[in-house]
């Protein structure tokens, strides 16, 4: 999921930090998301989702 996670906030134009204030996060647990260090829940999922204009399959 990281690299998918990766490549949809750039194609959106987010930085990290832009992506986790959109959700209600820290920058930190994007980045760990992004290197699959850990896995965010599926409302963390959909919130992404939509933050990024993207389905969730586009993401997992």
């Amino acid at each position: 999921m990281g690299e998918k996670l990766k490549q949809a906030r750039q194609r959106a134009g987010m930085t990290q930090a832009q992506l986790a204030e959109a959700i209600g996060c820290k920058q930190k647990d994007v980045s760990r998301w992004e290197a699959g260090l850990i896995e965010p829940g599926v409302l963390t999922v959909k919130k992404m989702a939509q933050a990024l204009g993207c389905s969730m399959d586009d993401l997992v």
